[in-house]
């Protein structure tokens, strides 16, 4: 089109022109001019065919040590529905960077120090009975921590007893040190029951903020010692910042004590140069954006520190319909969300599949998968809103829509020979096949943009538009009635790498599937 005032021809003349001088080679199958002169190649289809292999081949694009931190609940709670996002996002793209090659690490880092236990070990001591903590012991312990704070606002003192409590707890008092270790043994039992019934989740390391206790003294002194850390208000130590935005940061109390800031610039230092990490994504929400601003300019003044870190930032959770899950303590807990997905699963599988063998575990992959799948197909930047029906809807983007593709395909797989008289290809069905296999070995190019914008709902949507594709190929072209054997065979393998594909694309995002539904 640039050329046509150079030589006086309409574009679309010139661009019959192009075409005409070509010469056609078995990578193109025909060449067409659309519109005013846009000049359309498309690639053969037995060139399409030969990028099937391809597609299943694992891509290994990089070596580079990646350290994945998500998850991180507080022990001595439950984990509730809000660690959803963190949990679920983050194993996506540890389970990407590996699936990619490279050295990824995955971290779950707990919150099992600050004043908050010496609140518990004070309202332990005050209100607590051993045996019954022991019965149920997360749940016990988050009462006891909600009633310490329904007496706090009636009588503040306490939270001087609190503070009491974790100072002299973190001079190495041995009654305190015992009831913190019974808290954190007991509550990792139930998180992990939770990660479990969750499935897929996975880390490498389990490391509290406790790891951390002996490194803090070094960190104070050498951060002092540069400048790094000045003293504040009433003998407390912080990091002051030119920007106006960022509030000090403090990183000791006028007691003495340390905080989680402490503890984060410990941890960073250490997964620099113990881990010789090339990046750190810390995936948690939006709300702590401020505090990994102030982490990160803080630690850019020491010497090991080279940006390294990125928070990995998420939206909020809202809740469509409040009457899905029990309150208790404020928390609205995770697990009772699990077992309501999976009942309402249920519901749906007896009434589409009375006869299907193995209901149970169809119902528990489905229910656990959508909620999974709710999670992580939206863009981790918007607040997500957990809709029950949209969820568990067989149609448009959900999980049970992708399963559910991903077994049909399944069972013309196993049936796989020729039944009843061959049927002939209708008119569109030569287009239907060709932009099933062009969308194909798009796979590998999707995962890769999902890995560098930490966006695993990128993934998401290609595996959502390549179901769609695959299910406008089943329903408008003849497979097991195929007009030869040339071409059944061809369309099974067709089918057969596209059900690969989106098995191993459920699974980088964390949702199993089944072969029958």
């Amino acid at each position: 089109m640039q050329l046509t005032k150079q030589l006086g021809l309409p574009p679309r003349e010139i661009a019959e022109k192009v075409v005409a001088t070509i010469d056609k080679t078995d990578l193109i199958d025909h060449i067409d001019i659309a519109g005013p002169g846009f000049i359309n190649f498309f690639i053969s289809q037995e060139q399409l065919l030969l990028q099937l292999d391809e597609a299943l081949k694992t891509p290994k694009l990089g070596s580079k040590k990646i350290i994945v931190e998500y998850s991180q609940p507080n022990i001595a709670k439950p984990l509730g529905v809000h660690h959803l996002l963190s949990t679920i996002i983050g194993q996506s793209l540890y389970d990407i960077f590996k699936y990619l090659g490279f050295d990824a690490t995955s971290i779950n880092y707990i919150g099992d120090w600050g004043t908050q236990f010496g609140k518990l070990i004070y309202a332990y001591k005050q209100w607590g009975d051993k045996a019954i903590v022991e019965k149920d012991p997360i749940s016990e312990l988050l009462k006891l921590y909600v009633k310490f704070h329904e007496e706090a606002e009636k009588n503040p003192e306490l939270d001087d007893e609190g503070r009491r409590e974790f100072k002299i707890f973190e001079e190495g008092d041995s009654e305190n040190r015992e009831l913190w270790k019974w808290f954190v043994e007991e509550s990792l039992k139930e998180i992990q029951k939770t990660y479990d019934k969750l499935g897929g989740i996975h880390f490498d390391y389990t490391q509290g903020e406790s790891f951390y206790e002996k490194a803090t003294t070094p960190m104070l002194e050498h951060g002092k010692k540069l400048g790094i850390f000045e003293e504040g208000e009433k003998g407390a130590f912080v990091v002051q910042y030119d920007d106006e935005n960022m509030a000090p940061f403090v990183v000791q109390k006028k007691d003495g004590t340390t905080l989680y800031s402490t503890r984060d610039f410990c941890a960073l230092k250490h997964r620099i140069e113990e881990y010789k990490a090339d990046h750190i994504l810390y995936v948690v929400d939006i709300a702590q954006t401020l505090h990994f601003k102030q982490l990160f300019e803080g630690a850019s003044r020491f010497p090991w520190y080279d940006d390294q870190a990125t928070h990995v930032w998420f939206g909020r959770m809202h809740l469509k319909d409040g009457k899905a899950s029990t309150r208790k303590g404020n928390v609205i807990l995770l697990n009772e969300v699990l077992d309501e997905a999976v009942s309402r699963a249920m519901k749906i599988v007896e009434e589409k599949s009375p006869d299907l063998k193995d209901k149970e575990n169809v119902a528990r992959v489905l229910g656990i998968g959508a909620i999974k799948y709710n999670v992580i197909s939206q863009n981790r930047t918007t607040d997500i809103t957990f809709d029950w029906d949209r969820m568990l809807s067989f149609e448009g983007n959900s999980a049970p829509y992708l399963q559910y593709t991903y077994a049909r395909g399944r069972s013309i797989l196993r049936r796989g020979k020729m039944e009843g008289d061959s049927i002939a290809d209708p008119e569109d069905a030569a287009e239907k096949i060709r932009q099933l296999l062009a969308f194909i070995p798009k796979f590998r190019e999707r995962l890769t943009d999902a890995a560098k914008e930490y966006k695993p709902n990128i993934l998401a949507n290609y595996i959502f538009e390549l179901a769609q594709k695959f299910n406008s190929f089943y329903n408008s072209v003849p497979v097991l009635k195929a007009s030869s054997d040339d071409a059944r065979a061809q369309r099974l393998k067709i089918i057969g790498t596209t059900t690969q594909v989106l098995k191993n694309g459920l699974a980088l995002l964390g949702v199993e599937v089944v072969e029958e539904m």
